[in-house]
């Protein structure tokens, strides 16, 4: 799959109010026609990653670079899980990784109207699955949204932006690399697990379980108090 043209591909985002918004502030998503492949385009000059038409203040090159590297080096890491889309192909020099793809994430099928009990009866299973093998493994993932995961043509439940791993033996990272990537929306989160300059993953993991991040039947609450015993 080497030299692939993505120039008509489509961007991709996360659903919301019947409207597609940007999902994440380092990669774009693009999707081929068929809706089969998504491609992770980590291109500093791609409009997607603007606002109103301008360069994003924080966007630099040494950001997307320091999340680049963290996205290949986790995807392999975890590569031969189940739960991990296929590699198709992984393009460093360019800054492009192609994924196996399904059409919609779980955000977009919840937000247009599905029933995922009735579309992967076992998907919550499969969910607390991926959480214990991830932890098991040494690590947190922080990207544990219903836009960062799908769901393929065999029923298995995948999940993707590894960047967003960061290892339980030492989940600190310096603040001043990260702000960057942080949304209106999320900085008084990063903020709220900071101390001396440094953002404490495994609180900030906790907490976005307990308070940020909803899936349906309270799912990963069910989780953390099953893991965590609280």
């Amino acid at each position: 799959m080497k030299n692939i043209d993505i120039t008509d591909w489509t961007n991709y985002g996360k659903l919301i109010d019947g409207a597609y918004s940007r999902s994440n502030l380092l990669y774009t998503p693009k999707m081929n026609k068929n809706k089969d492949i998504l491609c992770m385009s980590w291109d500093i000059h791609d409009p997607y990653q603007y606002n109103d038409g301008k360069k994003r203040e924080g966007l630099t090159l040494e950001l997307m670079d320091f999340f680049f590297e963290r996205e290949v080096k986790n995807l392999q890491f975890f590569k031969d899980y189940d739960w991990v889309p296929k590699i198709l192909d992984l393009d460093i020099f360019n800054k492009k990784i192609f994924l196996e793809w399904n059409g919609d994430t779980v955000n977009d099928l919840i937000s247009k109207g599905y029933n995922i009990d009735e579309i992967c009866p076992t998907w919550k299973n499969q969910l607390h699955n991926i959480l214990n093998d991830i932890l098991d493994s040494g690590y947190y993932k922080m990207s544990l949204y219903t836009h960062c995961f799908f769901i393929n043509n065999k029923g298995i439940l995948k999940t993707f932006d590894f960047y967003a791993c960061v290892e339980r033996s030492y989940p600190f990272i310096e603040i001043k690399k990260l702000k960057g990537m942080m949304g209106e929306d999320s900085s008084g989160r990063f903020q709220e697990a900071t101390v001396n300059d440094y953002v404490d993953f495994d609180f900030f993991f906790k907490q976005a379980i307990k308070k940020y991040i909803k899936w349906p039947d309270n799912a990963l609450m069910e989780f953390y108090k099953e893991k965590f015993n609280e």
